[in-house]
């Protein structure tokens, strides 16, 4: 599928985006390492919704425009708002993935309106003392990503392989970069004063081998988020959709209808 682009915001800056299917609207928020092209769980949830699937500012194609956001909550909500009014979408649904997740829930808490359903994959963005998890940015040089999945291989499977291994480590580190812009040293970006702002029927989901996020961050995401509801991936690592996008596709779908 052929990436489009859309020009947002006073600015006007240039978003890169997937989109395709048919339905209500569904906005992707994706994960640390960014877009791996219109994954197969997007492809699934396509056969139901309208997916629009863009790159943040920072990540694979808008990788220049990471000096343009500033780290906190705002800059970014402002940057989906735009997409969001350029599109002409008054209302979506939003599922967000680990940084992604993080963005779906500012979105959700400081514009509700623009929120119908919310979805929040291994969320970052809250740090409990007594649960910690890996420092994502803190891992060896050689295979950074290695440790955001549940075995070992998995980021060559989906992250090396049939690429220029050069290129493909360096878009991984660049990636990464922009994740450590918000979230390095400690993933703690003041979210949870904000949660109980979201009006959406939500749901928190955790994956059972994840150690960025522990499966016990799930139930402080939920305490946070009025009648949100709770659900596990078994035998996931933190980017769950790459790993198992027929379970992936099959929560969100089957929370969304």
């Amino acid at each position: 599928m052929e990436l489009s682009t859309i020009n947002v915001g006073p600015a006007q800056r240039l978003v890169h985006y997937y989109r395709a299917g048919q339905g209500e609207p569904l906005l992707y928020l994706h994960h640390l390492l960014g877009l791996r092209g219109f994954e197969p769980a997007l492809q699934n949830l396509a056969s139901h919704y309208d997916v629009i699937a863009p790159y943040a500012p920072g990540w694979g194609l808008a990788k220049d425009d990471l000096s343009d956001i500033d780290p906190g909550a705002l800059d970014l909500t402002l940057h989906h708002v735009d997409l969001l009014d350029a599109l002409g979408l008054s209302k979506v649904n939003v599922v967000g993935i680990s940084i992604g997740a993080w963005m779906a829930a500012e979105l959700a808490a400081i514009q509700p309106s623009r929120v119908e359903q919310l979805v929040l994959v291994n969320p970052l963005g809250l740090w409990l003392d007594e649960v910690g998890g890996e420092d994502a940015f803190a891992q060896h040089p050689g295979f950074p990503s290695r440790v955001l999945f549940s075995e070992r291989g998995m980021r060559e499977k989906f992250l090396i392989e049939g690429r220029d291994k050069i290129e493909a480590h360096v878009e991984e580190l660049l990636n990464l970069r922009a994740g450590a812009k918000f979230l390095w040293p400690i993933p703690d970006t003041g979210v949870k004063r904000r949660l109980p702002r979201i009006k959406a029927r939500a749901l928190v989901v955790t994956s059972e081998r994840d150690p960025i996020v522990p499966a016990a961050y799930g139930p402080a995401w939920q305490a946070s988020i009025k009648d949100a509801a709770l659900a596990t991936l078994p035998g996931a690592g933190h980017i769950a959709e790459l790993e198992q996008p027929e379970a992936f596709s099959t929560l969100v779908r089957e929370f969304l209808n």
